[in-house]
């Protein structure tokens, strides 16, 4: 009998430690997942997952030509696939075109895009290579007078044995830069 009783008590204390460890563990993720939302310096980074397929967009900001309405939009689009993905970007093409909204709720269409040296009023098809961030710039003719954005509106196309129109809105992108207040 006492030998049962020790083991009780040995199985009861070893659940005790774990039952410690656990309690003493979980309010550690917690803070860990709140400090990892938490945004570092001024202000917090807008981008957003196409989960079906894997691709990460990544804001990286909109500026204003001088004394201008060409607005030029950049965006970082990642593939974190193991292969390569066949994508086709979106300006004007009537299927998946890419819009810029003002904060009144104006949409604005991309009159053209850039990839490395590739420039496109409709469209340019790409391979995104694995897990290498790739460029974006998107063109549009905005207003003066407007000076923020609320979001800016991607439409794309994964090319594959059954293509796929995808769209992603980065929300929240704020004040369009000017030309004259970066280069100084």
């Amino acid at each position: 009998m006492h030998s049962m009783w020790k083991s009780i008590k040995n199985v009861t204390r070893s659940g005790l430690v774990l039952g410690t460890c656990i309690q003493m563990v979980a309010p550690t993720l917690i803070v860990s997942q709140a400090a990892a939302q938490t945004p570092s310096g001024q202000s917090s980074q807008v981008k957003q997952t196409d989960r079906k397929y894997n691709i990460t967009f990544e804001y990286r900001g909109c500026q204003r030509a001088r004394s201008n309405t060409k607005v030029t939009c950049e965006v970082i689009a990642t593939n974190f696939n193991d292969n390569y993905l066949k994508i086709s970007f979106g300006a004007r093409n009537e299927q998946y075109q890419t819009r810029a909204v003002d904060t009144l709720g104006n949409v604005y269409t991309s009159g053209s895009l850039q990839l490395n040296q590739y420039d496109s009023r409709d469209k340019i098809l790409t391979d995104l290579a694995p897990g290498i961030p790739t460029k974006l710039t998107f063109n549009f003719k905005i207003p003066e007078q407007v000076t923020e954005l609320s979001a800016l509106d991607l439409g794309y196309l994964t090319v594959s044995r059954i293509d796929t129109v995808g769209r992603i809105s980065l929300p929240n992108i704020g004040a369009i830069a000017s030309a004259n207040s970066t280069k100084k």
